[in-house]
């Protein structure tokens, strides 16, 4: 315990290289096939970038403003900044150029990579209102460009690397500031979390040693890099234990990557696992009778012996011989979707119906949710594989305490926790009190076996115009059961009732109309209609 806290990222990743320098890092998709990087090419086009940054006067302190969705040049742009000791400011790629504005601003980023023509396009739109840019750096373009503050990443590679050897300066240390990261913020514009190399270092060998993370590991990445959930669960935790990190090319091509990389982790969300579990409910429907039957049939015979395992009851003799065969004709098939070697399914950001975390576990797939939050690098609790609780998060991490205080609110403190809001002093104090306990927000509370149970918001309790409090959330997820909801909130503060607003889920709403016959012009219309 406590090794990741006295040492840089870069720290950590080079040790790996050290000892992994020809195992492939990340892979990527090039001309359609995936290729792979090798630590030691890894860190070499770290070193060579990390020189074109220093030329173009960027040094210890300053900020370099990251804007693209994942793949390798995101990483080397990152490892590269903080060798130097400069500070990451990560964007996210779909976000609008006023939030683009307001973040470069606020952080005063100097250097600024974006991933592709389109978003440079955008930021050229908004450049002359942000000072403090000095130069922009684009990952892909297919044209030479001529302007004098724009480059191509090729070309800010510097001719000599450096061997994989090469270290940081050293003064850059575990206590200095590794990046600002934007939360979206519900009243207003985004606040900057400040993290250190020692707020995040320290998380990711917590996650390394919760998850038992070793070389043999290879994640499928696809949720953004921007958000810490990402970065230090998957990105850094992966490096510093030497495994492989796959990038997919966009969202819509991750079920065909997941087959061919065939991952051994994954980490997502809720509302990926809940399309998962529409596409299995829909493939099953439209299977043939005796075959949806026998499906329904095994699912719950296994859901059964799930029940009996659980308690610790006697399990008939007839499940005991019959369950391998409901396995081997209906879960692995389910299994083998995946890849057929995935061993855990991470999934944090919300709150995951325990209907579609109970199916998932009795057709093998080791779904453990976890909790955490970017003030905390961001990981706090989580269930692991020999220990998971359905309907928990699990327990803290290594290195991270977490109390319940006033009003049920969950308490986290340790070196994971931010050291503040930037230019937003009064906004961190209300968040860290003076004995250093991180005010989250959320509700909860333990089970008797130390698990965390998230019960809600603290400001998503609901008071209607007759005093009645409402906790918004339990109705929230039950209502989002409905195949056709994509998406629910309540809404009804000072209301005489409460209302909802809902997104529907249109590819459900489409198929609908399609097998009833219903005839409309375009998917407006289609809403409209009472049918």
């Amino acid at each position: 315990m406590g090794i990741g806290n006295r040492m840089t990222i870069f720290e950590g990743f080079s040790q790996t290289v050290l000892k992994h320098p020809d195992k492939a890092a990340l892979m990527y998709r090039k001309e359609g096939k995936y290729v792979g990087i090798t630590y030691e090419e890894l860190m070499n086009s770290i070193g060579a970038v990390a020189e074109g940054i220093k030329k173009l006067g960027i040094g210890k302190g300053d900020k370099v403003g990251i804007f693209s969705y994942n793949r390798p040049e995101w990483v080397i742009a990152d490892l590269a900044v903080l060798k130097i000791g400069g500070i990451v400011v990560p964007i996210y790629h779909a976000v609008p150029s006023s939030h683009v504005k307001h973040i470069i601003n606020d952080s005063n980023t100097k250097l600024l990579f974006v991933e592709t023509v389109p978003l440079l396009v955008l930021v050229k739109e908004i450049k002359d209102e942000c000072p403090t840019l000095r130069k922009i750096v684009v990952f892909e373009s297919s044209e030479p460009i001529a302007e004098h503050d724009i480059l191509q990443f090729d070309s800010l590679r510097h001719e000599k690397c450096k061997s994989i050897a090469s270290e940081e300066s050293p003064d850059v240390s575990a206590n200095d500031v590794a990046t600002i990261v934007y939360t979206s913020g519900s009243m207003g514009e985004p606040k900057g979390v400040i993290l250190t190399h020692k707020n995040i270092t320290s998380n990711a060998f917590s996650v390394m040693r919760k998850f038992r993370v070793t070389s043999e590991d290879i994640f499928l990445s696809f949720l953004p890099l921007c958000h810490m959930f990402e970065r230090t669960c998957a990105y850094y935790a992966t490096l510093f234990a030497g495994g492989t990190i796959a990038y997919v090319k966009d969202m819509s091509a991750v079920a065909e990557d997941i087959r061919e990389v065939r991952p051994t982790i994954l980490i997502t969300v809720p509302r990926l696992i809940e399309k998962v579990y529409e596409s299995v409910e829909k493939r099953v429907s439209q299977g043939l009778f005796i075959r949806r039957g026998f499906v329904s049939l095994a699912v719950k015979r296994l859901n059964h012996y799930a029940n009996l395992k659980h308690r610790g009851a006697k399990i008939p003799l007839f499940l005991r011989i019959r369950r391998p065969l409901y396995d081997v004709l209906v879960a692995s098939k389910f299994r083998k979707i995946a890849g057929g070697r995935l061993r855990a399914l991470a999934c944090a950001g919300a709150p995951l119906d325990r209907k579609i975390s109970k199916l998932l576990y009795i057709l093998g797939f080791n779904i453990v949710e976890a909790y955490g939050l970017t003030e905390a690098s961001p990981a706090v609790c989580s269930n692991t594989v020999e220990e998971n609780e359905l309907g928990t998060v699990g327990k803290p991490l290594d290195d991270v305490e977490v109390a319940i205080g006033e009003n049920d609110e969950i308490l986290v403190k340790g070196y994971n926790v931010m050291v503040g809001y930037l230019n937003m002093p009064e906004e961190t104090s209300k968040v860290i009190d003076q004995d250093g306990w991180l005010h989250t927000g959320d509700k909860g509370r333990f089970d008797e076996k130390g698990n965390l149970i998230i019960t809600g918001r603290i400001k998503e309790i609901i008071v209607t115009s007759y005093g009645k409090n409402i906790v918004p959330t339990p109705i929230e997820m039950e209502i989002a059961r409905n195949r056709y909801i994509d998406q629910i909130m309540l809404c009804g503060d000072k209301k005489k009732h409460v209302a909802a607003l809902i997104v529907p889920n249109r590819e459900s709403v489409l198929s609908y109309a399609e097998e009833i016959g219903i005839r409309f012009d375009d998917y407006q219309s289609l809403l409209q209609r009472d049918e």
